[in-house]
């Protein structure tokens, strides 16, 4: 499981590492494309992001206090707040919850239930049908967020298709490296990781785009 600070860490490796090193090496106007392998910790989300999972069916309980959604009415881009203002009567500064939200767009039909255990249909509970909404559909994970900001692109490589993700090519040719050049002590192999990681040529990470 990926930790909260392990999350931060890696936010931070590429905000103050990553991208100022690739526009230290190309300088201004240039656009990085990032891949990013799609592991657990890397498709986590920012603690205000949209997200149906984080919201109960009505405004009470522990919810995540969640940035501003969206929707259209007639041709037009309605901003909605996800969380009740401080002068509310009844709920200041809470989260509105599903049921709220989709009365306020129109959608909640009479009957409908809060949630399904096992959703069988794109309008079978309140919770399915705001998660297919657009401003939830287009959420997108924190270091997707992060590059974006920052200007440049976000790419996140399939789940369980390690043959399409370079950096295996990467550390596979770094092992063979450190298999061909072992005597089995741990003082050999430190000498030789940093030899096996520049040993590896540009091609052989390029090899997946073929």
């Amino acid at each position: 499981m990926i930790t909260q600070p392990q999350q931060l860490d890696k936010i931070n490796k590429i905000w103050e590492k990553i991208i100022p090193a690739f526009e230290h090496a190309h300088g201004p106007g240039y656009q990085a494309l990032i891949m990013v392998d799609n592991s657990q910790g890397h498709s986590a989300y920012s603690a205000d992001a949209l997200l149906v999972t984080q919201m109960n069916v009505n405004p009470s309980g522990k919810q995540a206090l969640m940035r501003d959604g969206w929707f259209i009415h007639n041709g037009l881009k309605i901003t909605q707040p996800m969380v009740y203002p401080a002068d509310h009567p009844t709920n200041p500064n809470v989260t509105k919850g599903i049921k709220a939200v989709l009365m306020e767009r129109g959608l909640l039909p009479d009957g409908l239930r809060g949630k399904c255990k096992k959703c069988t249909s794109d309008v079978c509970c309140s919770k399915r049908i705001l998660e297919l909404q657009p401003d939830f559909q287009e959420q997108k994970s924190l270091v997707q967020e992060v590059i974006e900001a920052a200007g440049h692109l976000c790419i996140l490589l399939l789940k369980f298709h390690c043959e399409l993700n370079f950096i295996e090519f990467y550390w596979g040719a770094v092992k063979k490296y450190l298999h061909d050049n072992c005597d089995y002590t741990f003082d050999t192999l430190k000498e030789n990781m940093p030899k096996a990681l520049k040993s590896v040529r540009l091609q052989t990470i390029q090899r997946w785009e073929h």
